[in-house]
């Protein structure tokens, strides 16, 4: 085996396991811990699928040593069979991200129990609205110490966004609304919270803790 053939024997051996992850990834959040978790997560993905391919890869084994292969030209027909070897991983990943992101059961037994690597993760990888009402660590902050908003799409302007794992945990709140800065509770006119048309940008170091609601019947 020259270099050229180890190379290709390389990247056949991760590059399914790679796709899978990448497009998993895109969709429910880059949650490896690092470099050598990553090429791990790789390689094992990618012996699952080569198991799952091993009929395909003799019939192109044989091919190669007794069929059309054998004659050094690379018939066309043969191209549908090796662009499985990418396509089925690739779409693979993306189904199983969005059944995560999604909260479905059977992306658990791909994903194991709690995929994500922080309770931040957790909450805001979730497809939906949220409410979130917000204690700062600085009582001199939002009213009287208190923010509270919806993680959700903004009627104008950016919609709400959260940063994923690893990188530092910030928040962008498109819809907030008005509390009382006494006891923190909504503002409620006619039972429907009291908006005030501004989004709000902070870190994590500066929250003390966060209440996380599902709806507006909750507040």
């Amino acid at each position: 085996m020259d270099s050229l053939e180890a190379l290709l024997a390389t990247l056949l051996g991760i590059m399914p396991g790679a796709l899978y992850t990448w497009e998993l990834e895109k969709q429910a959040g880059a949650w490896g811990t690092g470099v050598s978790d990553r090429v791990l997560r790789f390689l094992g993905v990618s012996v699952l699928f080569h198991l799952l391919l091993a009929p395909l890869s003799w019939w192109l084994v044989q091919q190669d040593r007794h069929g059309s292969l054998r004659a050094g030209t690379f018939p066309w027909e043969l191209w549908p069979a090796v662009a499985v070897y990418a396509l089925l991983p690739a779409v693979l990943g993306h189904a199983v991200g969005v059944a995560t992101r999604r909260r479905r059961a059977w992306s658990r037994w791909l994903t194991g129990p709690a995929p994500a690597p922080r309770a931040w993760d957790q909450v805001f990888s979730q497809e939906g609205s949220i409410w979130l009402r917000i204690r700062l660590k600085d009582p001199g902050g939002g009213d009287g110490g208190w923010f509270a908003g919806a993680f959700a799409p903004a009627r104008r302007g950016p919609h709400s966004y959260a940063s994923g794992f690893p990188h530092d945990q910030d928040l962008y709140l498109a819809e907030t609304v008005e509390v009382d800065p006494a006891t923190g509770r909504i503002r409620l006119v006619d039972g429907r919270p009291k908006f005030r048309d501004v989004g709000v940008l902070m870190r994590w170091e500066e929250i003390a803790y966060a209440e996380v609601m599902s709806g507006e019947g909750e507040l």
